[in-house]
């Protein structure tokens, strides 16, 4: 009774009697303690559709068992505490945390000789109270260290821990502790999953997605699923670029026979992603990208359907086209659309915009003269529409464009960017020698936007500088798995910093999702969201020096990424109508 006072204290709308009547009908005569703790959450969560409040119900009972299971589990003086003790208990449990995660190897020893008492003195006992229960039995599910299943990790020791192993390399490491702590607890800023994960662990690999291209050898491939499987060992999400890969029916000089094409392979990437789950903590992830203009793209279309033959389907990985302008052109303009093998056209890979568009229609010709035996030709608007077909029966392949990736590239000069990730949001160059690295954090939209005002762009401001500080340390604290994901993350140093929580902040600004004003509060919120990032990365550049590939780059000519929208209109002419307007002092920054 006493529980369920606590957990419903101050939470409109949720009636105590209610979870009692309904963990009574489930009570039975020698029914476990902890079991009545079960009851308990089980019996507030089925309320939720009733009452969302409710969650914060269930979330606050979840806690107390999971109080009750750390606090015995380090032997303290009482495994028994309400929310309101735990203020006094935090830091003195934070200690005993630190030290037995230490000696159970489940932390980096590092982590012990900071000031603890400072740190657990630190911390806020009443953000544990923002959970939701979908929120809290997530990050139990799936984030809390444990040891034999006892999860022993309170929320702000979590908090905490991430915040630990970003600051590890800072010169004042509990100042900065506490500064990422504070971000992170009070929800302004969430890091990735991988640094949730693994941050001040004796792993730390933190970064969110890897991106390579596979070569077109036997060698080379297996070895990019063997980089795969590495990766995703440590909780990486994958981006590979296979359009290297020769096709069906394509000349094999070392045998003298025909290529089964590139889909077997991409079973035995499926299949290895799905025996690696990322250390047991999720689903392993990957995503396939191919250009529009590879011979196997029909039946790459086919991947994901549950018809066929399941030999040459894959039900677990993510698949992407990638398709050049050009392709769009034909299609707009109902033209045709020539399939190529790659080990045919080799500089296709490479090339875009206008240089692809040359070396294409030669190609072309060549097949026209019987030049180039495997190749077919199609109709521009059907492959379109079989395209958009299985998008919206299956979800895949997703619509990615490779032409403005690269035009808009800020590192054009050092590579080309040949896909993008699982998630779509980043998109780096690749070749043999470097596995494209990134590292990704959200802001909270919701939490810097004033009701029926906009954007707090004092707050955005602060929160920005803070998590690029982050991100940046994820790249030198980064536990790399393979060498070449070392060299070029270190080179190039980039870091995505994005947005969650759109919706929430339109709703709290009372917009519908389709009304023109949503459509500028996007554009004037993500301006911001550039603005500060920019702002932020120049002035860590100053504190810790440009990265190493900095000249010849877009920034170091001031081409930022507005300006570089601008060159895409040039490209593209009549296709593309973009809104360029401008809120903020995009001159200074320049």
């Amino acid at each position: 009774i006493s529980l369920i006072s606590e957990a419903c204290h101050g939470l409109e709308g949720v009636t105590e009697q209610s979870i009692f009547d309904d963990t009574c009908r489930n009570l039975f005569d020698g029914i476990k303690e902890k079991d009545v703790a079960n009851t308990l959450v089980m019996s507030s969560r089925t309320m939720i559709e009733k009452e969302p409040n409710y969650s914060y119900a269930a979330a606050r009972l979840l806690m107390d068992s999971l109080r009750f299971d750390a606090l015995g589990f380090l032997g303290m003086d009482t495994n028994v505490a309400t929310q309101a003790e735990m203020a006094d208990l935090y830091p003195s449990y934070f200690k005993n945390y630190v030290h037995r995660a230490v000696e159970l190897e489940l932390l980096d020893p590092r982590l012990a000789q900071y000031d603890l008492e400072r740190l657990g003195q630190a911390m806020d006992a009443n953000r544990d109270l923002q959970f939701t229960y979908l929120g809290l039995q997530t990050l139990f599910d799936r984030y809390f260290i444990h040891s034999d299943d006892t999860r022993f990790e309170l929320p702000q020791a979590f908090f905490m821990r991430v915040a630990m192993g970003l600051a590890i390399n800072e010169i004042d490491r509990e100042g900065r502790a506490i500064e990422f702590y504070n971000l992170l607890s009070s929800f302004d800023f969430m890091s990735s999953t991988p640094t949730l994960f693994n941050s001040g662990t004796l792993r730390p690999q933190l970064s969110s997605c890897y991106l390579t291209t596979v070569p077109d050898d036997l060698d080379g491939i297996y070895g990019a699923i063997k980089d795969n499987a590495l990766l995703s060992k440590y909780a990486g999400g994958l981006g590979n670029d296979w359009t290297p890969v020769r096709g069906l029916g394509a000349h094999i000089k070392g045998t003298n026979g025909k290529s089964q094409g590139v889909v077997p392979f991409l079973k035995v990437a499926n299949d290895t992603a799905v025996a690696v789950n990322q250390g047991g903590k999720r689903k392993g992830a990957v995503c396939a990208y191919l250009e529009s203009w590879h011979i196997d793209i029909e039946e790459f279309l086919d991947l994901r359907k549950n018809t066929g033959d399941d030999r040459r389907r894959t039900h677990d990985m993510n698949t992407a086209n990638w398709i050049p302008d050009l392709f769009m052109q034909r299609v707009a303009e109902d033209q045709e659309w020539t399939l190529f093998t790659p080990n045919d056209t080799t500089d296709l890979h490479d090339l875009t915009g206008k240089e692809f568009e040359a070396a294409y229609v030669a190609y072309e010709e060549k097949a026209a003269k019987g030049e180039i035996s495997v190749h077919k030709k199609v109709k521009a608007v059907d492959l379109w529409r079989k395209m958009l077909g299985m998008l919206f029966e299956t979800g895949h392949p997703w619509v990615t464009f490779k032409d403005p990736c690269n035009i808009r590239y800020t590192n054009r000069h050092v590579g080309v960017v040949h896909s993008s990730n699982l998630c779509t949001e980043i998109t780096l160059h690749t070749n043999q020698a470097e596995i494209a690295v990134c590292n990704l954090g959200s802001v909270n939209l919701p939490a810097h936007t004033i009701e029926g005002e906009g954007v707090d762009l004092a707050k955005l401001e602060k929160t920005i500088n803070t998590a690029m500080r982050m991100l940046d340390n994820v790249i030198e604290y980064n536990y790399y798995s393979v060498p070449q994901a070392r060299n070029s993350n270190l080179r190039h140093r980039p870091v995505g910093l994005g947005i969650m929580g759109f919706q929430d902040a339109l709703y709290k600004m009372r917009m519908a999702y389709a009304s023109e004003e949503a459509v500028t509060f996007a554009d004037n919120s993500m301006e911001a969201v550039s603005y500060y990032t920019i702002k932020a990365s120049t002035d860590l550049a100053e504190e810790r020096g440009r990265y190493s590939s900095f000249e010849g780059s877009l920034w170091s000519q001031g081409i930022l990424p507005i300006d570089s929208l601008r060159e895409l209109a040039e490209i593209r002419g009549k296709y593309l109508q973009a809104d360029t307007t401008e809120t903020l002092d995009w001159d200074d920054l320049r």
